[in-house]
């Protein structure tokens, strides 16, 4: 009898820490807003009143749940509401934390600086290495130092 519960009790000690494990090392999921006007619901479904209304296309937000075609988000304020999916795009973008970030030719701050981009301006993303990535900004193509936006994880690499 005690073979059996110490055989249980290991089991379930296993099975514990693997689900805590898989939690932990699952990656965090952006999407972006897809039109220049989308609502942020309180609950998933169109009967639940708009809690807020995003005004910003392309701006990332982070993906928290989801419930049949719609996704509970987290924006970089950190509010939460659901979002239908026909307003959200795979396309993934940065919104930048800080006034006058440089859009650099090169992904060195050595290199010829294109623009300074202001603060809470959402960029496409293109590609990323680890501390930058090339995004595009209305007509603009460029490097962008990845210390001072929102929607990248900790040195993703996007390509």
């Amino acid at each position: 009898m005690n073979f059996t519960k110490t055989i249980i009790f290991f089991f379930a000690i296993i099975f514990f820490n693997s689900n805590l494990l898989a939690e932990q090392i699952t990656p965090k999921k952006y999407l972006s807003i897809r039109t220049s006007v989308a609502n942020l619901r309180i609950g998933p479904s169109y009967s639940h009143p708009i809690a807020y209304v995003y005004e910003k296309k392309n701006m990332p937000v982070e993906v928290i749940d989801e419930f049949e075609v719609w996704r509970k988000v987290k924006d970089y304020q950190g509010d939460t509401g659901w979002v239908h999916l026909s307003q959200l795009s795979r396309k993934r973008s940065l919104l930048t934390t800080k006034d006058g970030i440089v859009l650099y030719k090169k992904s060195t701050i050595y290199s010829e600086p294109i623009i300074k981009i202001g603060k809470s301006e959402a960029v496409v993303i293109k590609k990323c290495i680890p501390n930058w990535c090339l995004v595009e900004i209305q007509k603009y193509k460029g490097w962008i130092q990845t210390e001072h936006v929102w929607g990248l994880e900790n040195k993703e690499i996007i390509n």
